[in-house]
């Protein structure tokens, strides 16, 4: 099964530990670490994603907001990909972060 989600992301700037370079709008190769459970009992995993930016436009370090589709097909994902949900985006170290807005299954 494959998991979906809506999501706003940021990439860190180069400057401050991103990426140097701009991703293409569609990317495979990322890694998104999110959290599960209950405030003060909650715990990291991370998933294995390929990223979609919804305008199909290049995702640029240091742009404010990106709106995104999430997928992966690691079924743990659901449990972690809910509304409101934070995660870091990984690729080697943290080059961003999100929030998810939506589940879309």
């Amino acid at each position: 099964m494959t998991v979906q989600a809506k999501a706003l992301i940021t990439l860190l700037p180069s400057d401050q530990g991103g990426l140097p370079h701009e991703l293409p709008f569609r990317t495979q190769s990322l890694v998104i670490c999110a959290c599960a459970g209950e405030e003060g009992s909650r715990f990291s995993r991370p998933f294995q994603v390929a990223i979609t930016a919804d305008d199909e436009e290049p995702l640029t370090p240091g742009d404010w907001l990106h709106v995104v589709t999430i997928a992966t097909t690691d079924d743990d994902a659901i449990e972690y990909l809910r509304p409101g949900e934070r995660f870091r985006l990984w690729c080697g170290h943290d080059v961003g972060s999100g929030i998810v807005s939506r589940r879309l299954i």
